[in-house]
């Protein structure tokens, strides 16, 4: 029963965070297919909890207005990580993904220890910033008792989740955990415990493949060598007290996308990342497919159709000999393109960006040829997954977009007529890495169906 109870209370949180301009709870009801009496039930505790509030009334034909209902965005907080071979992003993301505390810390190198540190010391010194704090402990074993006969007891009267659910232990209204008047920050529960608002859930960390995302742990991250086999959440949560889980890059970012977007889960989306390398992700009833070992999505290796160029893996045409960060400053280079990678590569890009800005036509040329490279791996895919919506997004892409993005259009154009289908370029920027792994915290630990729960 209680894990009926933290499923109904995910659901019906879920069903209010889809609608950020408000929902009313017989939508609530409707959409999330429970009993009125259970969604009641678990909004009064939500409420309590600081985690939706009133948002308005709405008149809709004859009758009582509806009053709705929406997430208070900042009840809880979640830390995104992105371990790129550039650079080091730490986010904090509010519960519509939205970073409200942002820093780039300098790239990896071969002292993980020193560099988990760093990232340990950035995470506090952001929640310190934003008055955030880690929330309470789980229940006791005496209050998960007690919580469990209340699920038997709700779940008789019309499938409700019980007084411990998924988002921690919560009194009747107006008792532990109920936040005052005003719903101020800073505010304890009558215990003196932490404050309803602003809570750290816990750390999401994205990274290159290979690694290995059950057991936490990076085994082989291209550009990152001295980083093979770090237990990266294991030692996160221990230098930081607070959980970890981990992702590759790629899935974090479409993660990122499903999440900050509301996209309809009825839509199989593809999502092509551009940073160092290129990689890809797909999702399908709002769920990431990860694959057996998490290590879908990676093509940089994907024959696109040219055997002008052999690769080191023994084949001809790979699209990482075309697309690949260090080949286009490679590239721009033997051009004569003022170009230099001394100071890292996400520069050299920009630099490579910013003189074609300037008219130069060879690193026009690098660039367009790179957008023509990408939209044929993307009409490959696309003939594979045949998604209905396209995104193409990464750390890189914001810098390459503006004479990329057409040339790749173009070669996919055809196939989007045909299959009525979308193509764009991600909003979420270039911390898009780092949104996207807080986004892999927030649906572990938040959406409906999810294997774990935490005292949120």
């Amino acid at each position: 029963m209680t894990d009926i109870g933290e499923y109904n209370e995910r659901l019906v949180l879920h069903t209010i965070r889809s609608s950020p301009e408000g929902i009313g709870q017989s939508d609530v009801v409707r959409r999330s297919g429970l009993s009125r009496q259970a969604v009641s039930l678990i909004t009064r505790r939500l409420i309590a909890e600081g985690m939706i509030e009133q948002a308005g009334r709405r008149v809709s034909g004859p009758g009582k207005p509806h009053t709705l209902l929406r997430v208070v965005a900042d009840a809880r907080l979640t830390i995104g990580v992105h371990l790129d071979p550039a650079h080091i992003t730490v986010v904090v993301c509010d519960l519509a993904a939205r970073p409200v505390a942002r820093a780039t810390l300098d790239p990896p190198t071969d002292d993980p220890q020193a560099d988990i540190a760093r990232i340990a010391s950035k995470i506090d010194g952001l929640a310190l910033s934003l008055g955030a704090a880690a929330p309470p402990s789980r229940p006791t074993t005496a209050d998960a008792d007690i919580g469990a006969a209340d699920d038997a007891a709700d779940a008789a009267a019309g499938g409700a989740a019980g007084t411990t659910g998924a988002l921690g232990a919560v009194g009747a209204e107006g008792g532990a955990g109920a936040p005052s008047p005003e719903g101020a920050e800073g505010t304890t529960d009558s215990a003196g415990g932490l404050a309803t608002r602003r809570r750290l859930l816990g750390i999401g960390i994205a990274a290159p493949a290979g690694l290995d995302a059950t057991a936490g742990i990076l085994r082989d991250p291209p550009w990152m060598p001295g980083w093979r086999d770090i237990p990266i959440v294991e030692e996160l949560s221990a230098a930081t007290g607070l959980p970890a889980v981990l992702g590759k890059d790629t899935n974090a970012a479409l993660t990122g996308e499903i999440w900050s977007r509301h996209l309809e889960s009825t839509q199989t989306v593809l999502y092509m990342y551009v940073g160092h390398g290129v990689g890809s992700a797909v999702s399908a009833n709002g769920a990431v497919h990860r694959g057996g070992t998490t290590q879908a999505g990676e093509i940089g290796h994907l024959p696109i159709g040219r055997g002008d160029d052999a690769c080191n893996c023994g084949r001809y045409g790979c699209l990482c000999l075309y697309t690949d960060a260090p080949v286009l400053v490679r590239s721009a280079q033997q051009a004569g393109v003022p170009v230099r990678d001394a100071a890292g590569m996400t520069a050299a890009i920009d630099a490579l960006a910013a003189e074609a800005e300037r008219g130069s036509e060879p690193a026009q040329e690098i660039i367009a040829g790179h957008g023509r490279a990408l939209g044929e791996a993307i009409r490959i895919l696309a003939g594979v997954h045949d998604p209905q919506r396209i995104i193409i997004g990464g750390p890189t892409w914001p810098a390459l977009r503006a004479l990329a993005e057409r040339p790749a259009h173009e070669q996919v154009s055809q196939w989007l007529e045909g299959a009525h289908a979308t193509m764009e370029s991600s909003h979420l920027g270039d911390d898009i890495g780092a949104i996207g792994a807080a986004c892999l915290f927030l649906d572990q630990e938040l959406a409906p169906g999810s294997s774990t729960a935490g005292s949120l």
